[in-house]
């Protein structure tokens, strides 16, 4: 009906909305939404094969969209900007912190280092303990977080940019949350909730847009393709794209409101959930 993917198909219409949902709520949460996708699929039993890394890069892309769909007023206001002699040294500044944002996430794009998360990717103990992880650095920041914000607050200097971006090649580990471990790292570094919450959202769209294209080359590199349903991965895609842009203004004032903190408790409890489920 959909046509084909180059991997096998055993993955339910059903399971994929419930998987892209779970995507669209958790990837603006920080309780890492790639750990969570992995464990969903390891407790419903949906093949590796079926699902997995491709699955979870798809609906990603989803959440990519709603970012861009979200943020499509200060993407626009900085390629507007960006050229005016004075007016556009701020979203200079902001680019060029993303770009050296994004830079580390370079290491992830050879093959022992993607072949070390998808391996990850299927153990539960270690995405227990990446939660874990996740708990104790949002724990460690929560004093910093500052509640007051300001629309000319400066973007994170080159230095602070690449300490960022390490965090986020960390992140990259299920378990890890990517906004939780960016929006952490600007918080110990000085800045604000609402900053720290719009660089790492801003952030994630050069992230998520490098390793769709790196799947996309991936498949069109198949020399012997297996035809099936792509359906439940178009069901991925858009129910994560329709769940994420309707949830992200709430979660992002949430955010803001409560920082952190609240979170640790529930990271804490999966993390530890998944560590006992794995000895079982």
């Amino acid at each position: 009906m959909f046509g084909s993917v180059l991997a096998p198909g055993d993955l339910s219409p059903l399971s994929a909305a419930l998987l892209g949902a779970l995507q669209g709520i958790a990837e603006f949460l920080p309780i890492s939404s790639s750990g969570h996708l992995s464990l969903m699929q390891q407790w419903l039993g949906i093949d590796a094969e079926a699902a997995g890394h491709r699955f979870n890069i798809t609906v990603h892309a989803g959440t990519l969209l709603a970012v861009l769909a979200y943020y499509r007023h200060d993407l626009l206001e900085l390629a507007r900007t960006c050229t005016e002699r004075e007016r556009g040294k701020p979203a200079r500044a902001l680019i060029l912190a993303l770009v050296l944002a994004t830079l580390p996430l370079s290491l992830a794009l050879t093959p022992w280092f993607e072949a070390w998360i998808i391996a990850a990717e299927q153990d539960p103990r270690a995405i227990g303990g990446a939660l874990l992880f996740t708990a104790l650095l949002l724990l460690f920041t929560h004093r910093r977080s500052q509640v007051d914000n300001t629309d000319s607050e400066p973007a994170p200097t080159p230095s602070k940019a690449i300490i960022i971006g390490l965090f986020q090649l960390v992140a990259t580990l299920p378990g890890v949350s990517r906004s939780g471990s960016t929006i952490a790292a600007a918080l110990a570094l000085g800045h604000s909730r609402e900053q720290a919450a719009r660089f790492s959202f801003l952030l994630s769209i050069p992230a998520i847009l490098g390793a769709s294209l790196k799947e996309a080359l991936s498949i069109l590199a198949e020399t012997s393709p297996q035809t099936v349903d792509i359906g439940p991965f178009v069901i991925g895609f858009v129910v994560s794209f329709v769940v994420g842009l309707a949830s992200l203004k709430l979660l992002i004032a949430v955010l803001v409101r409560v920082g952190l903190l609240p979170f640790v408790p529930y990271l804490v409890a999966i993390g530890t959930a998944a560590l006992i489920w794995s000895g079982g």
